[in-house]
């Protein structure tokens, strides 16, 4: 209610100047037509300039992991065995069976340290506790915190029902004081409408009722006018009152925007690193498993089936290494050999998953040894399940993981030029046509790249260009595709 009267003293303020000052009115109605053709001509020519700007996709750096795809050629051939795993880093204590020795499934092979392999069964058990924990908190992910935001707007809603009392109060309190003027004002006039009295006591009782009639009619218009002074100062603090809590959840509102995107970017991030833990994970159990399967039998390797052993890797007093030894199986069994460059076999690592394909077929595979080469590649060695393999040449696709790091980003966002490697960050600076993205080079190091992500040193806040369709320079204005 008081809004509309505000507004209908303002409108009935405005119609009063105009009509007393036409000639002013009239001017202002120009400066107002001229401020309209200025906007129409600003909104042309920002409508002009973004249809030249060029188009850019951008992104955010946030942590993760790089990885990088290799594919090598491969011979697959007929080797000594397959390789018998066991646990690495055991203490080995004894050696059970001779190369050269048939042994069944069953059969000791060797013999390793009861105290040593406790220890490591019980620190594995925590680790993949560890990563079952880490990896569920993962894939979990992040809220934000909509509390202040719920209490800020609360405390607006309050004000606002506080405003609305204050004026109805004020508005108490006003018509209580006018209708007492009025009572007062009724008084004074029907003492000031009658005739002279007489006698002349009856006079004077008539004048000195009348006077303090009058008297009493000052008190209540000052009354009055006090309580109109009163509402209004009490509107305005609830108005300002309210302002102010809604200024504060406006600011909520916004950090709880910002809030929301960082933990959407988290989630992200964290949902990413969820796959390398799960892998992680699954590694950590089968070494578990492994550990496990060993302490069940006392301590002693057994051949996992029947076979010839053809070479035995485990010396007493030393630790175990991952490939026990060989045990040629009935049949004739494969390898897989292949080479490593420089750059894949700094990755590479015993156990390393690969992807083996040959004449349509398809399978998974670990390393199962590395050589070192002279030229800083490794060469690669790696058992084949029986089945229908042809010697002779196969393809194999390793995913290699190239660390964690603070600060990825899509390859694309990656520029170089004679002056270096460099990003493009879009920073919204005012420019006479209003509020533009303009693009800022920032020079980088990358640390690690590979499938269509890169790792660099610096800190990156802010979008960062991922993609344009037009070239771009430093200073530029363009348009961000959503």
């Amino acid at each position: 209610m008081k809004r509309f009267s505000f507004v209908g003293r303002l409108r009935d303020g405005w119609n009063a100047w105009r009509a007393a000052d036409p000639a002013q009115a009239r001017r202002l109605a120009a400066v107002g037509r001229f401020f309209a053709a200025m906007l129409v001509l600003t909104l042309a020519a920002r409508g002009v300039a973004g249809a030249s700007m060029p188009r850019v996709t951008v992104g955010q750096a946030a942590g993760g992991s790089i990885t990088r795809s290799a594919t090598a050629a491969g011979t697959i051939g007929a080797r000594q065995g397959a390789p018998m795993t066991v646990p690495e880093g055991l203490l080995v204590t004894g050696t059970l069976a001779a190369v050269g020795q048939t042994l069944h499934a069953g059969d000791p092979v060797a013999a390793f340290d009861s105290a040593g392999l406790a220890q490591a069964l019980a620190e594995q058990q925590a680790q993949v506790r560890q990563l079952e924990v880490a990896c569920a908190q993962q894939q979990k992910g992040e809220n934000a915190d909509g509390f202040a935001l719920q209490q800020a707007q609360e405390q607006l809603d309050r004000a606002y029902a506080e405003v609305h009392e204050t004026w109805q109060e004020g508005q108490a309190d006003v018509e209580k004081a006018r209708a007492a003027v009025d009572e007062a004002r009724r008084r004074y006039n029907d003492l000031n409408g009658q005739s002279a009295a007489t006698p002349e006591s009856a006079e004077a009782e008539r004048q000195q009722e009348l006077a303090a009639a009058e008297a009493e009619l000052e008190a209540a218009e000052a009354a009055l006018e006090q309580a109109q002074k009163t509402a209004d100062a009490n509107n305005e603090a609830a108005a300002n009152a309210a302002q102010s809590q809604e200024d504060a959840r406006n600011s909520a509102a916004h950090s709880y925007a910002r809030a929301a995107e960082d933990a959407a970017d988290a989630t992200a991030a964290s949902q990413a690193q969820a796959g390398v833990t799960a892998a992680q994970l699954n590694a950590a159990r089968i070494r578990l498993e492994a550990l496990q399967a060993l302490a069940d039998n006392g301590g002693v390797l057994a051949a996992p089936r029947d076979g010839i052993l053809t070479q035995l890797d485990l010396t007493p007093g030393q630790d175990s290494t991952p490939v026990a030894g060989l045990l040629a199986e009935a049949g004739a069994p494969r390898m897989l050999e292949f080479a490593l460059d420089e750059e894949a076999a700094k990755l590479a690592a015993v156990g390393t998953q690969v992807t083996v394909n040959q004449n349509g077929r398809s399978v998974q595979a670990a390393i199962a040894a590395l050589t070192p080469r002279e030229d800083g590649g490794m060469d690669a060695t790696l058992p084949l399940q029986a089945g229908d393999w042809a010697e002779g040449g196969a393809t194999v696709e390793l995913k290699l993981n190239a660390g964690q790091y603070a600060q990825c980003l899509p390859a694309t966002a990656i520029q170089q030029d004679e002056n270096g490697t460099f990003v493009y960050l879009v920073e919204q600076r005012s420019t006479l046509l209003g509020q533009q993205n303009v693009l800022v080079r920032l020079g980088v190091t990358v640390l690690a790249q590979g499938d269509g992500m890169a790792a660099v040193a610096e800190s990156l806040t802010g979008p960062v260009v991922t993609g344009a369709d037009k070239p771009l320079a430093a200073g530029d204005w363009v348009r961000v595709d959503a």
